[in-house]
């Protein structure tokens, strides 16, 4: 059959830190393939980030060590999927801080280039886009806590602004 039927969805990414401060590190990074299907998985803290100074609880902890991903792995993959691809971040967030803390700590690069939400977006403002987001996630029931449902929310509304 020739021709596809296949369209190349933007790619989007999200990270959730232990917290606001300085001294956040990962815990869980979402992000979307170009069929729209979307991967998470929670990061194993690394020794380096002192996560026993963190403020989160003992549980939390706990589960990232029990059912975290290495983050050498999760940069690889990471970099497999979104190889050489502007991947688009909404930007309220320190996803690019706590990228580089990741890819610092395992002396990695992204293979790919985090890229604001405007630049997909470009009829709307910043404000804009993040109210349409706000009502997306409050519509179909998502929580901004969890990466997975940040990165389903972008691709909600890429899909809204007819990107795809």
């Amino acid at each position: 059959m020739a021709g596809s039927q296949y369209k190349r969805e933007p790619q989007f990414l999200d990270i959730e830190g232990s917290s606001y401060d300085e001294d956040s590190f990962p815990t869980c990074i979402a992000w979307s393939l170009p069929d729209g299907q979307i991967k998470n998985v929670l990061v194993m803290p690394d020794e380096d980030w002192n996560p026993q100074d963190s403020n989160l609880p003992d549980e939390t902890l706990q589960h990232l060590y029990d059912h975290g991903v290495s983050g050498i792995d999760i940069i690889r993959e990471m970099n497999d999927d979104l190889d050489g691809k502007p991947v688009y971040i909404d930007g309220i967030d320190y996803d690019a801080e706590l990228l580089e803390k990741l890819c610092d700590t395992f002396n990695e690069e992204p293979t790919f280039e985090l890229t604001p939400i405007t630049s997909l977006i470009t009829n709307k403002k910043f404000e804009e886009i993040m109210d349409s987001k706000n009502l997306i996630i409050q519509d179909n029931n998502l929580d901004t806590k969890h990466a997975e449902h940040n990165v389903l929310s972008l691709l909600i509304l890429a899909r809204e602004n007819q990107l795809l």
